[in-house]
């Protein structure tokens, strides 16, 4: 469902070529992603049909994330009903940061009910999803309408990929999809789908170079650099030439590939040496902002999604490119400080689960992949991001949790 039909559902329920919907209300449900949203929500209905009983799940968490859960929730819902401005839409978005965690829920208990037992299958349905992605962004950028047809008289190639808010956006999850394949590529020892595995990595890495998305292209070299390090092992000698024939050649396709000469879709640009500021495409900026009006809220924050309205730099920002300072300006000190705690024990679950078996490398590249983005670009604050994320969690603990139970 989010490997290839929710992006198809977003792409032709928000088919725009500028940076916004021009309805109000349309333009607030693709900055939620509703699609997505309500795509958990079937979920966890799903779940909760397939015998999900989140009071047992929630009695057979130990104590300290029950406490933390606690807290965040508080954190959470405190200064959106409190403080926020727009106490409406802050409400809304922590109602969805709540759907996130019974969605992760939801595909925990689906996963340890089922007899998968081999989870790359994920990968590969998440390359056929490129393949969908592919097909529409060639049909979008092929044909386009006229340019008097789009309102405002400018076709905005930057805001022009089928279903995503930007082309960055659009090149952090390619990105996250490529470095569970190059993971794959380096250490997978199942030789019968090294070429589907080598077609979507081919295909996943020309798409994010193409995207121009620099933060996915070096979390790709430091995740795969952590794999290493889990894995404890270096790959072949033969896994690391094919890789690098592969990485050099897409790249080459993606750079010659229309619109070549559009900034928005160019890794660098020499005006980016400018200043630090700019380097960080206006970062610092914002991240100073977003700290600065955090302090005059420590403990709990301005609301969930308060920095649309609480921030501005030359423009308002759905989020502020950085995680941490994402939950400091929503939830405060209380919030965040639950937020990083829960997920540290995940991080620290999930790596604990892929030392026991090699086989979950990939899943935990993509989602290392994401978390690192997520300190330069919105990866926790989308819903399909959110759900990649979610995804990967639960189904590493629950293949995790099988193993354990199988040995005992």
């Amino acid at each position: 469902m989010i490997g290839i039909i929710m992006p198809v559902v977003s792409a032709m329920a928000y088919p725009t070529y500028m940076h916004s919907m021009q309805t109000p209300w349309v333009e607030w449900s693709r900055l939620l992603e509703a699609p997505f949203v309500l795509c958990e929500i079937f979920v966890i209905l799903w779940a909760s049909r397939k015998g999900m009983d989140s009071h047992q799940l929630w009695l057979s968490l130990p104590f300290d994330i029950k406490m933390a859960s606690a807290v965040f929730v508080f954190g959470v819902f405190a200064s959106s009903l409190l403080i926020s401005a727009h106490p409406l839409q802050s409400v809304t978005m922590s109602i969805i940061t709540i759907l996130h965690l019974l969605f992760a829920l939801s595909i925990y208990h689906l996963l340890r009910r089922s007899n998968i037992q081999d989870l790359t299958i994920f990968l590969m349905l998440l390359g056929n999803g490129l393949l969908v992605l592919a097909a529409l962004t060639f049909w979008r950028f092929a044909f386009p309408p006229p340019a008097s047809m789009v309102p405002g008289g400018v076709i905005e190639w930057g805001s022009a990929l089928p279903g995503f808010i930007s082309i960055r956006h659009f090149g952090s999850w390619t990105g996250a999809v490529a470095t569970g394949f190059l993971v794959m590529l380096l250490f997978d020892e199942d030789k019968g789908r090294l070429p589907w595995v080598q077609a979507f990595y081919f295909l996943s890495a020309s798409m994010t170079v193409w995207s121009g998305t620099r933060a996915a292209v070096l979390a790709m070299f430091i995740v795969t650099a952590l794999s290493i390090l889990v894995r404890r092992k270096m790959p072949s000698i033969p896994a690391i030439t094919v890789t690098g024939l592969l990485t050099g050649t897409a790249t080459t396709v993606a750079l010659l590939l229309p619109p070549y000469n559009h900034p928005d879709f160019q890794l660098f640009l020499w005006s980016d040496v400018a200043s630090a500021n700019q380097f960080t495409s206006d970062r610092l900026e914002l991240w100073a902002a977003t700290f600065q009006k955090w302090q005059e809220s420590v403990a709990l924050g301005w609301g969930s999604g308060s920095i649309f309205w609480e921030v501005f730099v030359g423009w308002r920002h759905t989020q502020p490119h950085n995680a941490v300072l994402q939950f400091l300006i929503s939830w405060g000190a209380v919030g965040t400080m639950a937020a990083l705690w829960l997920l540290g024990r995940a991080i620290t679950a999930v790596r604990i689960a892929t030392k026991r078996s090699a086989s979950l490398l990939p899943l935990l590249a993509i989602l290392y992949t994401l978390l690192l983005m997520s300190l330069l670009e919105g990866m926790l604050h989308y819903p399909r991001f959110i759900m990649l994320v979610m995804i990967m969690f639960a189904a590493i603990l629950a293949h995790g949790n099988r193993q354990e139970t199988s040995a005992s």
